[in-house]
């Protein structure tokens, strides 16, 4: 009698935690509705490429060029975003502005890159809050990031990253370890910073949340706020669980 009883009360346990599985996976799905490959036109001269990559990439035109801000994680999404870009004008890249320094936003640099060199900004303390580490010889930023991210899963089980695309870096696993970052040629010191770049007028403004190293970029004429990963579709994060400072609130 107890070796049919068990069954029983093994399926009866069971089948909400499948109906659980299939719920949350089904949200999942729907979720990744949202990261469709698109190139949205947000203003006069403004286009966010979403869903290429883990972060969005935008482009200003200007008169003789254009203002990229975040280049993208990895340099396969980067080239498809050129491609798309192209599309809307050959102008070249005058200036890259990165709002923070994580790589799934600095490391599509190179792609954009032209035979005339633009113009690189970012926070003067761009890349603090991985320099402890690295001075340190440390790698458990690279197991936990990959564990955080999922990047060990077989597709199947990895649908999305809840804020972002699922993509899977070249090396290993390690997080936002595909590509080369290219390194900052201007630097905003100050709270405040105003540019003008191929004719486009911008104000740069430190935004520490995310990183230390964040930056709010301002677009007057059009009206548009780059917030970075400040604000997304998700309760601000307020701590990394591969392993971070803690991130501001304040903002």
């Amino acid at each position: 009698m107890t070796q049919r009883y068990v069954p029983i009360v093994f399926l009866a346990l069971a089948a909400p935690l499948l109906a659980q599985e299939n719920a949350a996976t089904q949200k999942l799905t729907a979720q990744s509705r949202q990261f469709q490959e698109q190139v949205i036109k947000v203003a006069d001269n403004v286009y966010t490429a979403v869903g290429y990559s883990v972060s969005n990439v935008s482009m200003i035109v200007g008169d003789d060029g254009v203002v990229l801000v975040d280049t993208g994680m990895m340099s396969e999404a980067a080239e498809r975003i050129a491609k798309e870009f192209r599309k809307i004008t050959d102008k070249p890249v005058k200036a890259i502005i990165y709002t923070h320094s994580h790589g799934d936003h600095t490391r599509g640099a190179p792609v954009f890159l032209g035979a005339e060199r633009p113009q690189i900004w970012a926070r003067v303390n761009f890349g603090s809050e991985a320099r402890p580490w690295k001075e340190g010889g440390l790698t458990f930023q690279n197991v936990r990031g990959a564990r955080q991210a999922g990047f060990k899963l077989p597709p199947e089980q990895r649908i999305n990253n809840g804020v972002a695309p699922a993509r899977y870096p070249r090396r290993g696993g390690e997080v936002f370890s595909s590509g080369k970052a290219t390194n900052p040629t201007h630097f905003v010191e100050d709270e405040r910073k105003r540019i003008t770049v191929a004719g486009v007028e911008l104000e740069l403004v430190a935004s520490p949340g995310e990183t230390l190293d964040g930056l709010f970029v301002w677009y007057p004429a059009g009206k548009v706020l780059f917030a970075g990963d400040n604000f997304y579709r998700s309760f601000p994060n307020l701590y990394a669980i591969r392993g971070t400072p803690n991130r501001s609130v304040r903002l």
